[in-house]
């Protein structure tokens, strides 16, 4: 009888830790995408690392792509709940990126980014998030939130203007 009781308590244990640990995350639907690491919020930091395939990226029919003004490229998405949006940058020059989360938009999975060749750790508040790095290279970037179950990319170009 005792033994019942230790596998029903597991049980139990184990789908709360579950649905604790997974509220509110949803994975997006598409091909493979990346997971991410640790760094300062909204810092840029240069990197080259390879990403492992973990996360879904958005579907969105078209990225945003950013625009040059003043030596920075500016790009700007609005956070959906359980969707990043992808982004096209051109590389060598610094990234300003605003993403604007609205109220109800956010929840306990992707309410923090992360982007693992940048080194960035970004944390998203309802209202603009800003996020900048410098694109080192050419070719596309994983992002995901913190648990790696959304994610998208950021596509790094020569020209952005081509």
């Amino acid at each position: 009888m005792k033994k019942s009781y230790y596998l029903l308590g597991s049980v139990l244990a184990v789908v709360l830790l579950g649905t604790v640990l997974f509220s509110g995350c949803t994975r997006s639907s598409g091909s493979t995408g990346g997971s991410a690491i640790n760094s300062n919020s909204s810092q840029s930091q240069s990197g080259s690392a390879a990403q492992t395939a973990t996360a879904q990226p958005s579907t969105s029919s078209s990225a945003a792509k950013a625009t040059v003004n003043d030596g920075i490229q500016i790009v700007t998405t609005t956070l959906d709940r359980g969707i990043y949006d992808p982004i096209i940058v051109q590389t060598g020059i610094p990234v300003k990126w605003t993403i604007t989360a609205n109220d109800g938009d956010l929840n306990s999975c992707n309410n923090k980014m992360l982007i693992r060749s940048y080194g960035v750790e970004q944390k998203l508040l309802v209202g603009e998030n800003v996020v900048e790095f410098t694109p080192t290279k050419t070719g596309t970037i994983n992002y995901s939130c913190w648990m790696g179950m959304v994610g998208s990319t950021i596509t790094v170009v020569d020209d952005i203007n081509q």
